[in-house]
């Protein structure tokens, strides 16, 4: 299809109507008094602004870059004016109308026909797509559907209690975000966070209630997922590098009510033999669920809780508080709550008053995030408590799950034009207390309410309170695989199932079947109204001990994996078609992923099932339970022998996996210095760049204080040859680094192996298994070339 109709080509023979253009701006008058502008930021990012007269366009993206640095070539053929960046997206606005098309190549074509005003007040924007796939991914957490096509999106975030699978609800959930995605590698950002909808059809249609006009922002790539994603993150943020700890696993429960019973717990794990990294103390903390407000430890349930947090701390194990919007009268704090109100740092009512809200616990109010005075005095609390050990946060509620529609915020919004933003403003008082009071350490916050660039504030979301069945665990890598493409890379789960189902509230097939999925999730944590922990299972100990231990056992992979997000915003969870534009059959899969580039998931999701069908992407593929066996093909799918303890994994063919081959107790005990390579190779090249830094600094990546080792294989039928080499340096980076090669699908024992050039004697074959062992010693100063003879 032609971009234009060869009308387009025509001078016409009429007078231009206001027009000015500059080196990355056309802006232009319509005779109808439309103003629009369009303008280029990056070669791929264009902002499309439209305002009427005397109207000012939104501006709501903390990230969005300035126009001042790039330049696009312009010219003009009769009313239409052509944009043209240096990667080649073409912008043509309409004089006349005020009508915007832009071109980013094959598939990634658009045309915005106008804002639009409605008889109710609201806006609609309207984009027709031409061509592509015709799929739709993002919009923040999104369960009932992976591709979005033909579904209408309430941008209004909401709380599903007990949710499951194939739910109408689960179009809804607790993080929207108005932004898209399509496979054929572009997105479409807008510019709002009012409540809305986007109607995912020919054109799509967004209707906001936003006061000001939309603007929005048009994100190109070259023609995949893979190479949109780090685009889209330059615009909406990316999040920094997460503590260490927090990809260990964390037990938690709603709820740990006494400090005993909570040493007690991580006491039990550590008995018998499980790695911990953190506790999460639900509301009991600070008394019982009608205290919620008081933001105070409780004296009596935790008689010495400055005590507890330093010996938990000492033996590896981290605490999370949870908090809420919500500050109550009717328990402990009432004290919070009438000095709060006093000062006016509650959420306000349409006469100035303190709003009345009521939950599920009792009455109170609200604190006004938008309210510079109730920043500050969350951010005194929060650091006091932080000095005193604890270790992360727990925003909790913050959708917010009961927000009265009469509450008017100190910013002048009225709640549905800032009820989206909420958790993005509570998440960044937070994240500014730690840049400012303790800014040396990496934050971890869960918050489950938010909009768009609600990661950047080092947010991991949770898919809040998932039903405890397997219509619960369906849909959550749904949930991870958009969440993720829309920014949101450490989107996780409650491992085991939350809310209760009383039919069935102890199901040991379905908490084994879930913690396989968690343990290649973003978060490791396991929670629930009953029986959380992983030792309430006795009698699949045999399955559930090793699978916690191998969350260990990959650290160094998922160490490698957070570097990619913090890098590139690429998420860890990533659709099968994430590297693969144009693979229509991988467009809708929502029970495989990739996690990161390398391995491919494929967890059993439905109760009584031991095989299970898997869909292979592009590529060649090899089962890591059985390295020696078959290679598998992009488009090929095969039905695979799954019972209870097995988790179906593949690798990538070609691949170098990293792994972390000793015992842990925390993640403290990974070393940067021991590794275990296993390389997967077959005809031809492949490589593998891991990343190493200090594991605790929070600005390794903004000082350049990180080394990137890369190993490259080069395979055929007669040797395999592996290189090593590496770049850059950290303050106290190993200078060896001893590294245990395990060299898989290696059909007879090797003629000779060198190292160097020089014969390496202690490797050893393994017939039965097909692999070849090698351990040699690195030093990143120099290059490492193995050769091995067949």
């Amino acid at each position: 299809m032609r971009l234009f109709p060869s009308a387009f080509t025509v001078v016409a023979m009429l007078a231009v109507p206001p027009l000015s253009v500059d080196a990355q701006t056309i802006s232009v008058t319509t005779p109808q008094g439309r103003h629009v502008r369009v303008s280029t930021l990056t070669p791929d990012i264009i902002r499309v602004e439209n305002f009427p007269e005397g109207s000012v366009p939104s501006a709501t993206l903390d990230n969005a870059p300035s126009p001042t640095d790039v330049s696009a070539r312009m010219h003009t053929i009769g009313n239409h004016h052509f944009m043209t960046t240096s990667a080649g997206v073409t912008a043509v606005v309409s004089s006349e109308t005020g009508a915007v098309t832009i071109d980013g190549g094959k598939g990634r074509l658009i045309t915005d026909s106008g804002l639009r005003a409605q008889r109710d007040g609201k806006q609609s924007l309207y984009l027709s797509v031409d061509g592509g796939s015709g799929a739709f991914y993002g919009a923040g957490e999104r369960g009932y559907s992976f591709n979005l096509a033909g579904d209408t999106l309430v941008m209004y975030n909401k709380q599903n209690y007990g949710y499951r699978a194939g739910e109408e609800r689960i179009r809804q959930m607790n993080i929207t975000m108005p932004l898209f995605l399509s496979p054929d590698g572009y997105a479409v950002v807008f510019d709002d966070y009012g409540a809305a909808t986007m109607t995912m059809t020919d054109p799509i249609i967004y209707t906001t209630e936003s006061r000001e006009p939309v603007s929005y922002y048009y994100v190109n790539s070259e023609g995949s997922l893979a190479s949109l994603v780090p685009t889209l993150t330059t615009l909406t943020g990316r999040q920094e590098l997460p503590p260490l700890w927090s990809l260990g696993y964390i037990t938690s429960k709603y709820g740990y009510r006494t400090q005993d019973e909570t040493i007690g717990v991580v006491d039990t794990l550590k008995r018998a033999g499980y790695p911990v990294d953190g506790v999460v103390l639900d509301l009991y903390w600070y008394g019982k669920e009608e205290d919620m407000g008081r933001l105070a430890w409780d004296p009596i349930q935790w008689p010495d809780h400055k005590k507890m947090l330093t010996d938990l701390k000492a033996k590896g194990v981290n605490t999370v508080l949870i908090s809420q919007p919500y500050v109550l009268r009717n328990g402990a704090g009432v004290d919070n709550y009438n000095e709060l109100s006093s000062r006016g740092l509650l959420l306000p009512d349409s006469a100035g008053g303190t709003q009345e809200v009521t939950i599920w616990v009792g009455e109170g109010g609200m604190f006004d995030m938008s309210n510079p005075a109730t920043r500050q005095w969350l951010a005194d609390r929060y650091r006091q408590l932080t000095l005193e050990g604890v270790g992360g946060w727990w925003g909790d509620l913050g959708e917010p799950e009961v927000h009265p529609e009469s509450g008017v915020h100190a910013n002048g919004l009225p709640t549905r034009l800032y009820h989206n933003r909420y958790g993005n403003d509570w998440s960044s008082i937070i994240h500014s207390l730690y840049k400012k009071e303790f800014p040396s350490t990496r934050l971890m916050t869960m918050m489950r309410g938010g909009t768009t660039g609600l990661q950047q504030y080092s947010v991991f979301p949770w898919s809040t309170d998932v039903s405890r069945s397997w219509e619960g665990l369906q849909p959550q890598i749904t949930i991870m695989l958009n969440s993720g493409l829309s920014g949101l890379g450490y989107m996780s789960h409650d491992v085991g199932g939350f809310a209760i189902d009383e039919s069935m509230p102890y199901d040991p097939e379905l908490y084994v079947r879930w913690l396989q999925l968690g343990t290649f999730s973003p978060v490791l944590r396991t929670h629930s109204q009953q029986t959380a922990e992983p030792y309430k299972y006795p009698d699949q100990q045999s399955i559930i001990l090793p699978l916690i231990r191998e969350r260990y056992r990959w650290l160094p992979y998922n160490y490698t994996l957070a570097y990619e997000n913090a890098s590139e915003g690429l998420p860890l969870v990533r659709p099968l078609n994430f590297y693969t534009p144009g693979s229509a059959e991988l467009d809708d899969v929502t029970d495989e992923y990739l996690w990161g580039r390398d391995l491919l998931v494929a967890p059993v999701l439905t109760q009584g099932a031991t095989e299970r069908s898997v869909t292979f992407p592009q590529g060649e593929w090899v089962d890591m339970l059985n390295p020696s066996g078959p290679v598998y093909h992009g488009g090929e799918t095969i039905s695979y022998q799954a019972p209870l303890e097995v988790l179906p994994l593949f690798v990538r063919a070609g691949s170098f996996i990293p792994l972390a081959d000793y015992p842990m107790e925390n993640t403290g005990d990974f070393l940067t210095d021991r590794y275990t390579i296993s390389y997967y190779p077959v005809n031809g090249r492949s490589s593998y760049t891991l990343y190493q830094d200090d594991l605790s600094s929070t600005g390794s990546l903004e000082r350049d204080e990180y080394r990137l080792i890369t190993f490259s294989g080069d395979a055929d039928a007669r040797s395999i040859e592996i290189d090593v080499t590496s770049t850059g340096i950290y303050p106290g980076a190993a200078d060896k680094i001893d590294l245990s090669f395990v060299v898989n699908r290696v059909g007879g024992r090797p003629a000779s192996v060198k190292v160097n050039g020089n014969t390496l004697d202690g490797w050893t074959y393994d017939q039965s298994q097909k692999t070849l062992a090698l351990p040699v010693v690195y030093n990143p100063s120099e290059n490492l070339v193995i050769t091995i003879s067949l």
